[in-house]
């Protein structure tokens, strides 16, 4: 048996299926996995869900339990019943690629690796991203801390690691109880690999049914469970700055990431007093003030309110820095043979009032734009100063791909310029390009299927995630164009740059040719000459081919029968996005209504061109959406967002009278 899979579940009904599914469908052979669920007391229909379905199915089981409130029993009780060489723990509401439990177990093979991660996507969450932006083999997390950036049990262990390692999960309601497995895991494990190319798992936040994690914890538990991680660093760590780097790392994350966001606005008045205590008293005991120094500058803002012990602070705080964003506008789009070029611009902003963010320069210094009061008390201004962490502002791109769950980094240059808006204050606006290189974006594979895009802008602990399309230049319209694109010798693409009902910007890379017909301009119309027994067919096209003459596989097919052809694309104007497909069809069909499709025997796209022979001519015709059809789907669209920016004016105008009113806080 290559793999135990570990399933705890809990009142998850019917929507325990779809894991099930893409378990059943795995491509590692049923004989070499087992599958057991652990159904911790479910009062639902989930436990005789499971009995029903797993009644006959091979090496699939499930073990009944009381209930225990939480998922560490339950995933203890699968550990001592696996017999595989390997285990992997997914929840009851989580599903995996079909190759993924193939593809962990021979890289953990390859790699003699402890731990295998296999690449996430989110699902109505966040998922790691930098970690498997590239191949990682033999890590530890002395190494590598990036590792941090992915602290949930679902991945791949060693089962002869874990049992040797006695590595068991805390039983009972309590919190951060993943961590507890995985840092000893992680510090302990010789060897950690990657799976970077395959999206292994994919991580599902369901709006149906509740999920432990996201609801408001006892914080006097919570914190607790943070102590108790400090005392696991401290038992596998030695004094030094390794150690002083982990305790930073759930500081930061546990302890003031609680100050973060919406979320801790609006939590009622007695759980801030209970967080604001319990986290005073945690920071005090157990992180050195010396730590804050390994903070990123935003979190150390944070940690400076705590200290101060003016809790009154940490809101002004938290109110500042969710009023921080940034306004990206796309400039322009060009193509210069596989790589489309996009120009974008990017302002930091303020939510609430739609300004740039300005910064105060004292002297040499410069500091965030905080409210007398915060900078008043000498902590938090000393935190304030961001000179030196300013100067390291980043803009980045993601590409994400939902049918493949892929989500890739983009190459961005660009440049930061400082613009002064008074006396002593200024904004900053950076200019970038996106470098797109369809030939080898994907992680260094083709960038295929469609991809919408993500601009981040990162600054002295500050992370702003926008996307592109909504705000575009007339240029930016003009210069978006289809290409024709070479992948290699056999494979050609047809890429087109659009934007979807939410005005975001989209890059479809299609292989198959469906929307060809559509790039037919409407004021010119395709030519077929009948020369002796075969025809020569012209279709003009708004496309960017890169100056050079693209061969294409064609066929004109009819009732199952189909002519075999030859066509080319050629560009016809250097200045100007324009070219034409040419083919020769060599012998005349016989009479009837023929559609031209591109590819081989096997597999043919057809494509919206009809050939007709009629009693004298042929004659060629472009099946287009009607243009009151599409007129009416534009009207529609335009309506839709503007009625959306209305609804969330009036949200943000009626939140801001509750406060006022005191109905909200």
């Amino acid at each position: 048996m290559d793999v135990t899979v570990i399933i705890p579940v809990h009142n998850t009904g019917r929507g325990v299926l779809e894991g099930l599914e893409s378990l059943r469908a795995q491509t590692l052979p049923r004989s070499r996995f087992e599958v057991i669920y652990v159904d911790d007391g479910s009062t639902d229909e989930t436990g005789a869900l499971l009995d029903a379905e797993l009644a006959d199915e091979e090496n699939f089981s499930v073990v009944h339990i009381e209930n225990s409130g939480w998922p560490g029993r339950p995933r203890n009780i699968g550990m001592d019943r696996a017999r595989g060489e390997f285990l992997f723990f997914v929840d009851d509401d989580d599903h995996l690629g079909a190759e993924a439990l193939e593809r962990l177990v021979a890289k953990a093979r390859e790699d003699s690796a402890d731990i295998v991660i296999g690449r996430m996507a989110g699902i109505g969450r966040k998922a790691p991203r930098e970690l498997f932006q590239k191949p990682l083999s033999g890590a530890t997390l002395r190494t590598h801390r990036v590792l941090l950036s992915t602290l949930t049990v679902h991945k791949l262990f060693r089962t002869e690691f874990v049992r040797a390692n006695g590595l068991r999960f805390p039983e009972g309601k309590v919190r951060l109880e993943d961590h507890m497995f995985m840092l000893p895991a992680y510090l302990r494990a010789r060897s950690i690999s990657v799976v970077h190319d395959y999206t292994c798992y994919y991580w599902v936040r369901h709006k149906n049914f509740g999920n432990i994690s996201f609801a408001t914890p006892d914080f006097k538990d919570y914190l607790g469970s943070v102590e108790r991680i400090f005392d696991i660093i401290e038992a596998e760590t030695e004094p030094g700055e390794f150690q002083d780097a982990l305790i930073a790392q759930w500081y930061r994350g546990k302890v003031l990431g609680q100050f973060q966001g919406a979320k801790y606005l609006n939590l009622p008045p007695e759980a801030v007093d209970t967080l604001h205590s319990e986290a005073y008293s945690l920071a005090e005991r157990r992180v050195p003030e010396r730590l804050d120094a390994k903070l990123n500058p935003f979190a150390r803002l944070r940690a400076a309110a705590l200290r101060s012990g003016n809790f009154a602070l940490i809101r002004q705080i938290t109110e500042f820095e969710l009023d921080l964003t940034h306004r990206v506008t796309v400039n322009g789009y060009r193509w210069d043979g596989t790589t489309l070029y996009v120009d974008i611009e990017s302002a930091l902003v303020r939510k609430s009032t739609k300004q740039p963010l300005e910064f105060v320069r004292s002297g040499d210094s410069v500091y965030w734009d905080l409210p007398s009061e915060a900078l008043a008390d000498s902590r938090v201004r000393a935190a304030a100063e961001i000179s030196a962490p300013l100067r390291k502002i980043k803009l980045q791109t993601f590409a994400r791909c939902k049918e493949i769950g892929a989500d890739v980094t983009v190459p961005t240059s660009f440049t930061s310029t400082e613009e002064p808006t008074g006396q002593d204050r200024f904004t900053i606006r950076l200019t970038g390009t996106v470098k797109l290189d369809l030939t080898r974006a994907n992680l260094g594979s083709p960038l295929l299927g469609s991809w919408w895009f993500v601009s981040r802008v990162e600054y002295c602990g500050i992370s702003c995630d926008q996307i592109p399309g909504p705000n575009r230049s007339p240029e930016a319209e003009a210069g978006c164009v289809p290409a024709l694109v070479h992948l290699d010798e056999e494979t050609s693409v047809l890429a087109t740059t659009t934007y979807n009902r939410k005005e975001h910007l989209v890059l479809t890379v299609d292989p198959s040719w469906k929307e060809l017909a559509s790039l037919v301009p409407r004021n010119e119309r395709p030519a077929l000459v009948r020369e002796s027994d075969s025809l020569r067919l012209r279709v003009p096209l708004s496309l960017y081919t890169g100056g050079e003459e693209n061969s294409l596989s064609l066929r004109l097919v009819s009732e199952g029968t189909s002519v075999e052809s030859t066509g080319s694309v050629q560009p016809t104007d250097a200045a100007r996005p324009r070219a034409v497909l040419t083919a020769e069809i060599p012998s005349v069909p016989r009479r009837g209504r023929w559609q031209v499709a591109v590819g081989s025997a096997d597999h043919p796209v057809p494509l919206p061109i009809h050939l007709s022979r009629g009693l004298v001519r042929w004659s060629v015709t472009v099946q287009r959406p009607p243009r009151l059809r599409t007129f009416a789907r534009r009207v529609y669209r335009a309506l839709r967002r503007r009625a959306g920016r209305v609804y969330r004016a009036l949200r943000r105008r009626a939140g801001r009278v509750a406060r006022a009113v005191g109905l909200r806080r």
